[in-house]
């Protein structure tokens, strides 16, 4: 219950005569009500004697979030806090690996969990000793988090003008303990006085295995087609190692490098294959309070070989959710081939406006 109910409900109490038998029921209703909330609520209580009151979020990192009627979900150093007393069960992972559900309670011994249907002690511990609280499932080893986004865009004019487009690109990831896969892929199609000018494609499929909480190896390949740079299919495969420098809701950073082996089949060209060197980078983050999300991911393979070779392809842009996870992002996209067949363009730009919906 707000604060602000909770007073207005003190003064219909303190201005209520129970004169009457239903004047009675209110008022003990309303008493009930009171202390059930007051009974409920959980609380911190920090090393400078302050004491908050409210609902346990999630401890991951060094802070702890917590939520109040007056402040909605606030942030609290984990060094910080006295001790903390929880009214429900709720799910932690300790230091040694352990996973506990229970009541974590405050003694003069130290912290304790409770078992919340017996009320005896399942185990004593300290603060310093709880690593995670309502951890994800993926963080201790016993499932995985689903999350993505996919957008689509599109025109059709028929008249003095006729012509047609459509655009679609998305991403999954479905991340565990120590593994983690990625599909990534677009489609763009375009049509004027039905004649093509635009079909392409471009699909990637990754696997990461970390190793440490940073550092992970991956395997992945990319399928890739494109009528009017004459490829018919150009499919790379590749080993590495990457390191993820950030990895969270809010923002993620990772590097990788490897090697590849890269095989273009061609509408006209002689079909050949070789192997590269590759670098990738993927970073997307909420930027002014989640009111927008940035991202950027480029990969380029470099075949030192003679002829040598550079392939590029980035992709930058802005999301900007709005509801039920719609949003709507602009980006550029761009394809680059230093050694393009039948002297064609060496590099393709792209602007897109696309709606879209994630999920997480």
């Amino acid at each position: 219950m707000p604060q602000q109910s909770i007073l207005q409900a003190r003064r219909y109490l303190s201005y209520t005569a129970p004169s009457q038998p239903w004047r009675w029921l209110q008022w003990v209703l309303l008493l009930l009500l009171l202390t059930t909330h007051l009974a409920q609520a959980d609380t911190v209580w920090l090393k400078n004697g302050d004491k908050i009151t409210g609902t346990l979020g999630v401890k991951i990192s060094n802070k702890l979030t917590f939520k109040t009627s007056y402040a909605d979900e606030i942030k609290i150093n984990w060094d910080d806090i006295h001790s903390i007393d929880a009214e429900k069960s709720i799910l932690m992972q300790l230091s040694d690996g352990s996973i506990v559900t229970g009541r974590l309670i405050h003694s003069t011994e130290g912290q304790v969990i409770l078992d919340e249907e017996t009320n005896t002690r399942l185990v004593d511990t300290e603060l310093g000793e709880i690593h995670y609280i309502n951890p994800t499932l993926d963080l201790i080893g016993e499932g995985y988090v689903w999350t993505g986004n996919m957008s689509l865009g599109g025109a059709f004019n028929n008249g003095n003008s006729k012509n047609r487009n459509m655009q679609f690109n998305g991403e999954s990831i479905l991340r565990g303990f120590d593994t983690r896969y990625t599909v990534q892929g677009y489609y763009y199609w375009a049509a004027d006085k039905d004649r093509q000018t635009q079909n392409n494609g471009r699909v990637r499929g990754q696997y990461d295995h970390f190793f440490t909480k940073k550092w992970y190896g991956y395997l992945n390949t990319i399928q890739e087609k494109d009528r009017f740079r004459d490829i018919r299919l150009r499919s790379t495969y590749s080993v590495g190692t990457g390191y993820q420098f950030f990895e969270s809701e809010k923002r993620n950073l990772s590097l990788e490098g490897g090697l590849s082996y890269i095989t273009q089949d061609y509408y006209e060209e002689s079909n050949e294959n070789h192997a590269a060197l590759r670098w990738a980078v993927n970073y997307n983050q909420y930027l002014f309070d989640s009111f927008v999300q940035a991202f950027h991911r480029h990969e380029v393979t470099y075949t030192p070989n003679s002829p040598s070779q550079i392939l590029l392809y980035s992709s930058t842009g802005l999301r900007f959710p709005f509801i039920f996870g719609l949003s709507a992002s602009t980006q550029v996209d761009y394809n680059y081939d230093s050694r393009p067949v039948d002297e064609r363009r060496k590099g393709d730009t792209r602007a897109l406006f696309t709606l879209g919906y994630s999920w997480k």
